[in-house]
């Protein structure tokens, strides 16, 4: 999962923290293979995604869709966690998040991070700075 991949899973306390880390390794899985259906299948089906300068995304579908159009304009993403600090349904992510376009020259490089609500195995709120 990055830098900390082998750390997180000694940081986790209960079971909550734990299902955390598991769900956000799956979406950057997601996020690597180019998988719109299987990032957005990780959110509430009510779930809200922010992102800076743009509408916020309500529901799956929508999230699903805008994730299928930012993929199909073929670029690749690469993402590796920095620090995850997780207090019960809420977690902070910050991570650099590249886009490499075709032939694999890299595009654009972004330290980010995100405000993520979750429960009940899903996110069900992104809401995502840059820095």
């Amino acid at each position: 999962m990055g830098r900390n991949g082998a750390h997180l899973e000694g940081v986790c306390r209960g079971a909550r923290s734990v299902s955390f880390y598991d769900l956000l390794q799956r979406l950057v899985d997601a996020w690597h293979a180019g998988d719109a259906g299987g990032a957005a299948a990780l959110f509430a089906q009510d779930a809200v995604y922010r992102e800076p300068g743009r509408e916020p995304l309500r529901g799956r579908a929508a999230i699903r869709d805008f994730m299928r159009e930012f993929f199909a304009n073929g670029s690749a993403v690469r993402v590796v966690v920095g620090d995850v600090l997780v207090d019960g349904e809420t977690a902070f992510v910050a991570f650099t998040f590249a886009m490499r376009g075709e032939g694999g020259a890299p595009r654009q490089t972004m330290e980010m991070g995100a405000l993520v609500r979750f429960g009940e195995g899903y996110i069900t709120e992104w809401r995502e700075y840059r820095g």
